[in-house]
């Protein structure tokens, strides 16, 4: 919901209210009490789409918790075995693996967490014979490259999971179309010939509660740009504030911005396709701008060699 949805919805609520607070007085006009009904059937529909819409990305957000728990655990025991078996019988190749203890799996970014776990596979797939000596069998393999693709679907947002937010958004948005028209076409024309004059305490209470304040004048107070490591603008950028949904940003110049943020702690996940996840903790204050520079680093691909026997 952006403001002035959120505003619209507020109204409409105290629009509800008011209804159930006068409710002997409306019903003796039947005409304006079917149109407060329908009002009403407006807002138990929209109050239901942003619960479902509120549950979704509260879903995703623990769904990737959880993914992100069960790979790092699983990873720490498997670096464990392989750490232990190249230092007793000095195998370089275990002994040199890193960035898999539970030190370091805890610090790093998503895409590292993905990009180390998977520097691990590709030493146990070349070495299947002491892996397996050193405890690491093909099925523990095999789960945790099938749970390093799960991090991967999870870190670049399902398509599934973004058609579903766009789905809720449309119906929320024909419904406070619908609730609007309802109001100013039929509602306050009503209200107005009828109560005006004859119960002017009526109609103000009305008239209070359809009232709104006018929206906050937009202020940019998180700003930034998308570059790669040639310096070229990175456009189409998926940037998650807080546990917000993600919104797509940076046009041709590859900048982004956000309103009226408020004070305090908060969080930017950036993502982009072919390229590692940026991420940026920060304290804003009061009346004061961010600006985030964002240089967007290719990931490594990861390619087979074949060796000669």
């Amino acid at each position: 919901m952006n403001s002035s949805e959120k505003l619209n919805f507020g109204q409409l609520q105290k629009l509800v209210a008011f209804k159930k607070a006068n409710e002997e007085a409306l019903k003796l006009n039947p005409l304006l009490w079917l149109m407060l009904e329908d009002a009403e059937s407006f807002y138990n529909r929209i109050a239901d789409l942003m619960v479902k819409d509120e549950k979704s990305s509260k879903a995703l957000t623990q769904e990737k918790e959880v993914i992100f728990e069960s790979l790092t655990a699983d990873s720490v025991v498997t670096n464990d075995m392989l750490i232990s078996y190249g230092n007793y019988k000095k195998f370089i190749p275990f002994m040199s693996i890193q960035g898999c203890s539970k030190t370091d799996l805890n610090r790093a970014r998503d895409e590292d967490v993905i990009s180390n776990v998977q520097s691990m596979i590709a030493e146990i797939e070349a070495h299947p014979a002491e892996s397996v000596e050193a405890g690491v069998s093909e099925e523990r393999k095999l789960a945790l490259i099938a749970k390093v693709d799960e991090a991967i679907t999870i870190v670049h947002g399902p398509e599934k999971f973004r058609l579903e937010q766009h789905d809720v958004n449309v119906q929320i948005d024909a419904e406070m179309e619908g609730y609007r028209k309802l109001l100013n076409d039929s509602i306050k024309p009503n209200m107005r010939a009828n109560y005006a004059d004859s119960n002017p305490d009526l109609y103000n209470a009305f008239r209070n509660a359809i009232h709104t304040d006018a929206l906050p004048k937009k202020t940019k107070v998180i700003t930034g740009s998308f570059k790669n490591e040639k310096g070229e603008p990175v456009s189409d950028v998926w940037i998650q504030l807080d546990e917000e949904k993600p919104v797509k940003k940076g046009g041709k110049k590859g900048q982004f911005y956000f309103y009226n943020v408020a004070a305090g702690q908060h969080s930017l996940v950036f993502t982009k396709e072919s390229y590692k996840q940026e991420k940026r903790v920060f304290m804003l204050e009061a009346d004061h701008c961010m600006h985030f520079d964002i240089t967007f680093i290719l990931e490594e691909l990861q390619v087979e060699s074949e060796t000669e026997v």
